[in-house]
């Protein structure tokens, strides 16, 4: 994709140019060095002006969105940023040339409740709903305002999106009295041969519950995967003035994978996987 790989290239031999991602995110808050932002503010606005309408809009702002998280001075969400700088923090913004995949696709911002009585039967869905109250939105409130490009009102230490509090952005998924029945709802109602959920062992839904909602499908089998926590959880409780108020949680979690559909097909897919 030459075109693909000169956009890249014109992006990265871009200069920086201080504006509203420099003064939100590095200024006011220290998310990013002040050169990788002004960087930022630069390349996203020539994005912006230049191939807005190309089928190149999407793949570029993906490429300057993976970059700028290299970058970053974080333990990973958006919740809150470093009080001294990460050493990554120090490296230039580079762009890579993402992978893309051949063929057509489908990306939906919808209600995963109301989109999957619309979309047609597939072969297999992979279903990854939210652990717990934190929302994506909310974690990842920098990258949705990258993408956007619209200059939000901010609040708070974190500078979050204003429209972080309002309604629009909540789901069942994220309520520990709506979870359950907004789940069973969800995999009763995917047209799917075969469903694969994936879900926190920290999270609301014991492993017995989640057997038994994805039993709807047909045969359930589970996988355990065993996972090192996310490293914010290793840094202990901190209050808002930055006073160290809990003790680091456990170190590893378990990540729940359960497969279900017919009882041939799922048990192929069991064989399938690495044994170890």
């Amino acid at each position: 994709m030459p075109e693909l790989t000169e956009a890249i290239a014109r992006l990265n031999g871009v200069l920086g140019k201080p504006g509203y991602f420099t003064e939100t995110y590095c200024v006011t808050s220290r998310y990013f060095q002040p050169a990788n932002g002004e960087r930022v503010d630069a390349i996203r606005d020539l994005i912006e002006s230049d191939y807005r309408g190309s089928w190149l809009y999407e793949p570029l702002i993906a490429s300057l969105l993976l970059a700028t998280d290299k970058v970053d001075s974080t333990t990973g969400m958006q919740m809150a940023y470093l009080k001294t700088w990460s050493k990554r923090s120090y490296n230039d913004i580079n762009l890579l040339v993402p992978d893309l995949l051949d063929g057509a696709g489908l990306a939906l911002q919808a209600d995963a409740l109301d989109a999957v009585k619309h979309l047609p039967e597939v072969q297999l869905a992979y279903l990854d709903p939210p652990y717990n109250q934190h929302r994506y939105f909310a974690n990842y409130h920098i990258w949705e305002t990258l993408v956007r490009w619209d200059e939000p009102s901010t609040y708070g230490i974190a500078n979050k999106r204003l429209d972080v509090r309002t309604k629009d952005h909540r789901s069942a998924f994220n309520s520990k009295p709506a979870m359950p029945l907004a789940l069973r709802e969800l995999v009763a109602d995917v047209k799917a041969e075969t469903v694969v959920l994936s879900y926190n062992n920290e999270s609301w839904l014991s492993r017995e519950e989640l057997l038994d909602i994805c039993s709807a499908k047909g045969h359930v089998e589970i996988i355990d995967v065993d996972f090192k926590r996310y490293v914010g959880s290793q840094i202990g409780v901190y209050n808002k003035a930055g006073e160290r108020v809990g003790e680091p949680g456990a170190k590893r979690n378990t990540e729940h994978v359960v497969i279900a559909g017919e009882k041939s097909m799922v048990q192929r897919l069991m064989q399938a996987l690495p044994q170890d």
